[in-house]
């Protein structure tokens, strides 16, 4: 029982130490108390919300598009034209939408690296992808195996510059 109550003593002038030791009678000033957030400028912003909300619609877009696209065996074994053309229309629309997006948005000094790697790659990939789904539109899975493999090489460095912009999320291409 005895060592009981010290325990709880104990466990009550930490907490009384912890409070006077955080409240402002104790000679602190209200500032000195309230955390301080940094503040982010209006561009930056902008500019993280227009890359975090393309990888939403680029995650959405290419679900399944490996499966279709790139197939599920040796060669060309398990690629789907016409699915694969519908994962690569879906996929062409989010990186020109993206694309047009960043035309009006000026990055942030911060972010510069990232946008050029952005507008250096992108194009690419919007070549791949009219290639994959003219490939897929006459049925040819060799060449929607080279556009879908070409696409996936040009995407390389974006997710890396995706990290760069939000860390917080897990950009795999």
């Amino acid at each position: 029982m005895h060592a009981r109550r010290l325990n709880l003593l104990m466990l009550f002038l930490i907490l009384g130490a912890v409070v006077s030791g955080c409240s402002t009678a104790s000679g602190g000033s209200p500032t000195q108390a309230a955390a301080v957030s940094p503040t982010v400028d209006p561009v930056t912003q902008k500019y993280a919300a227009l890359a975090n909300g393309y990888w939403e619609d680029h995650v959405v877009a290419t679900g399944g598009a490996a499966t279709v696209c790139l197939g599920t065996g040796v060669g060309t074994q398990g690629i789907n034209p016409p699915l694969c053309r519908v994962r690569g229309a879906a996929m062409l629309a989010v990186q020109e939408k993206f694309l047009s997006d960043l035309g009006v948005t000026p990055p942030p000094p911060k972010f510069a690296a990232d946008d050029r790697v952005f507008r250096t790659q992108l194009p690419k990939t919007v070549a791949d992808l009219k290639a994959m789904i003219s490939a897929a539109d006459v049925g040819n899975q060799q060449g929607i195996l080279d556009a879908a493999n070409a696409y996936v090489d040009d995407m390389g460095p974006v997710p890396g510059a995706l990290d760069h912009i939000n860390p917080s999320v897990e950009h795999v291409g």
